[in-house]
Formats: C-alpha cells, sequence, structure tokens
C-alpha cells in the first residue's frame, strides 16, 4: 500500500510539473502574440500617418491606433 501510495505521489508530481512547463509555454505564446499585433498595429499606424489626405474612417483608425500603442 505504502509503495502504491508513493507511486501515485510521484504520479502526480510530475504532472504538475507538466502542467507548469504547458502553462509557461502558453504564456510565452500569448506574449509572442501580443507582440506580432503591436507590430502590426505600428505598421498599420505609420502607413496611415505617411498620407496626406486621409478620409474619416482612416482618421478615426489613425487616432484610435495612436491612442492604443501611445496612449495619448
Amino acid at each position: 500500500m505504502e509503495k502504491e501510495l508513493v507511486e501515485f505521489k510521484e504520479l502526480k508530481e510530475h504532472e504538475i510539473e507538466q502542467l507548469k512547463e504547458l502553462t509557461f509555454v502558453k504564456q510565452e505564446k500569448n506574449k509572442l502574440m501580443r507582440e506580432k499585433t503591436e507590430v502590426k498595429k505600428m505598421k498599420v499606424y505609420l502607413k496611415l500617418s505617411s498620407e496626406e489626405h486621409l478620409d474619416d474612417r482612416k482618421k478615426e483608425l489613425l487616432e484610435k491606433l495612436e491612442h492604443e500603442l501611445f496612449g495619448n
């Protein structure tokens, strides 16, 4: 009985370690996705800000991106 308990405990400890690793990988993936999104927003912002004449929709998008990227 004691042997079974020790094996069960080791199994659960191994599962916990696997879950910790999985959590770390998911956090890193989320971080990379956020960074990728920021880069895309910055590219759109730079493109829009370089245009001379913007329609209302583009002006609104530019303002929204400016706020999201720079907090203004």
